[in-house]
């Protein structure tokens, strides 16, 4: 369980997620043979090579703590959100090395990348209410946008991959 503590506790999370991502997203490469699955898998290990770098960006950047003051949040709601949404996370280092062990065919890969991206999305925009900087909004923003196109990029894969065509992990 996620134990929501300070802006720099929060970013550490944020950081890890998109390391899982990036090894998940090679490890899945590596294991298909489908070429079109495979190049998708590894530019987004790529990308997710470069969120981690704007994520330790922002946390040097950013003060230790989120000030009170800063966020109206009286019931503590986006604290409770970011804690569940970190709980819930599908890439986990055990949960991701675990489920791309059981992943058959690319169709299922692409599966779990799509809900790891989901699930990003919602945590950057739990980590965006709590941020008072605008230039820190500004740069999740851009980071949130990524991860969306991910998502389409997912889909559109997703879309194209024939059951037929596709079953290709070993």
């Amino acid at each position: 369980m996620f134990v929501f503590g300070t802006a720099d506790d929060v970013f550490a999370l944020a950081i890890r997620i998109k390391e899982n991502g990036r090894a998940f997203y090679s490890q899945a490469a590596q294991m298909g043979d489908d070429p079109v699955v495979k190049k998708l898998f590894e530019d987004l290990a790529i990308l997710e090579g470069c969120h981690i770098e704007c994520f330790k960006c922002l946390q040097g950047q950013l003060p230790d703590y989120f000030p009170e003051e800063a966020v109206w949040d009286p019931e503590g709601l986006a604290k409770s959100y970011l804690e569940a949404a970190a709980d819930t996370h599908v890439f986990t280092a055990e949960a991701a090395a675990e489920r791309l062990k059981r992943v058959q065919t690319p169709m299922e890969a692409l599966d779990m990348a799509l809900q790891f991206e989901k699930d990003s999305v919602h945590f950057f925009l739990g980590i965006k209410e709590m941020i008072p900087d605008a230039a820190a909004k500004t740069e999740l923003d851009k980071l949130i946008t990524d991860e969306m196109d991910h998502i389409r990029r997912l889909s559109q894969a997703k879309k194209q991959c024939s059951p037929i065509e596709c079953e290709i992990l070993p």
